[in-house]
């Protein structure tokens, strides 16, 4: 039998994150060949992610190549060469960054869930059923249910205090605006540092000159200052989920996470970022939307911080008491994703239907979710 040729596509480190847990069972299943390009240097990439070994190509090589499935968590690949396109995204922000033109082009879309099957019927007119929806869910995220992370392990590992609770800071990526990192994020590095807590950082790829050479603040020098803190520790891996599953609250502004970590019910503090806001409110004007939806209830669920003289005193108060605001997690965790704890079988269950071959080979045939 011909083997069948995958093509993974990736931007940064934590594009691999949203492909990760289909790899872990593809790779298993000897009809399968899986190949990964990137958007600039593949191999400094993929090496970060622990794949040196894997089947690399360079992002204008593997436009020569005929793929049976080109998998994409963004939309810098728009070459042709593969007999089905698919789009898992990224994220499932109110920025809506997902929910673009290009997205328009793939055969299949990963749907992350109802609000982004929603936004996609409104902004591109597009009816209900149309065939390249999937409501899958966002597979990186089964790890909170599925047992495969033990908080115990994880605290020693990072040797974190067991007698205080874990805060994590995780802004938005940086932009041409300013998300909280550019407008207070040595403030509120300052201002937790000084807390009780254990403070976890996990900064956005696109927030470190190697990822995105036009930043003009180098992070990874302003964070090296904080090595040797006791509480502090800056997390480098490209997957956030571990560390958003050991922490007692986040703290944040208009990222994905923020949705993301609705699937735990813990309690967040929001940094506003008006002008960020307004940024993305325009480009949404643009496509014809009046209402913007972050600008409306996008940061509902935690706890506003417009003075970061506030943070401590906001910090506290919702570790405090974390049963605040939690109707409106819990509704943010329904709206925003499909069958959490599932999505990965939901996901494998298409690829392989969409290649056209039986689950025989990569992990059991999952019953179906209700999506």
């Amino acid at each position: 039998m011909r083997k069948r040729k995958i093509l993974f596509c990736a931007t940064t480190p934590m594009s691999y994150a949203m492909f990760k847990p289909l790899h872990r069972k593809l790779k298993q299943d000897d009809r399968l060949d899986v190949w990964f390009t990137a958007n600039h240097d593949h191999k400094t990439l993929y090496r970060s992610v622990g794949l040196a070994d894997a089947n690399l190509v360079g992002k204008y090589r593997s436009m020569l190549s005929r793929y049976d499935m080109c998998i994409c968590p963004s939309f810098f690949y728009e070459r042709n060469n593969a007999d089905v396109k698919v789009q898992i995204f990224h994220g499932c922000s109110l920025k809506n960054r997902a929910v673009h033109r290009k997205a328009l082009a793939y055969d299949r879309l990963f749907l992350v869930g109802p609000y982004m099957r929603e936004k996609f019927m409104q902004t591109w007119n597009l009816p209900k059923g149309d065939p390249r929806f999937e409501n899958v869910g966002m597979p990186k995220l089964d790890a909170f249910f599925d047992g495969s992370l033990d908080r115990e392990t994880i605290s020693r590992q990072l040797e974190l205090d067991p007698t205080l609770p874990t805060v994590i800071y995780a802004p938005t990526r940086t932009s041409v605006t300013s998300s909280s990192l550019q407008m207070y994020g040595t403030q509120i590095i300052s201002a937790v540092s000084e807390m009780p807590v254990n403070f976890l950082i996990k900064l956005h790829d696109r927030a470190y000159k190697q990822w995105k050479n036009k930043m003009k603040e180098d992070w990874t020098e302003i964070l090296d200052r904080y090595r040797d803190h006791p509480r502090i520790r800056v997390v480098y891996d490209y997957d956030i989920v571990p560390y958003l599953f050991i922490s007692d609250l986040l703290i944040s502004d208009i990222s994905s996470v923020v949705n993301e970590y609705t699937l735990l019910d813990r309690p967040m503090v929001l940094i506003h970022v008006p002008r960020l806001i307004s940024h993305h409110k325009r480009i949404e004007q643009k496509r014809g939307l009046e209402a913007s939806d972050l600008e409306q209830w996008g940061q509902d669920a935690g706890a506003l911080v417009k003075d970061m003289d506030n943070l401590q005193k906001t910090v506290s108060r919702c570790l405090d008491h974390p049963g605040e605001k939690r109707e409106i997690r819990q509704e943010f965790a329904r709206r925003f994703f499909f069958n959490p704890g599932t999505a990965a079988p939901a996901a494998l269950h298409k690829i392989y239907e969409l290649l056209g071959l039986p689950m025989t080979q990569a992990g059991e045939k999952a019953n179906m979710p209700v999506s």
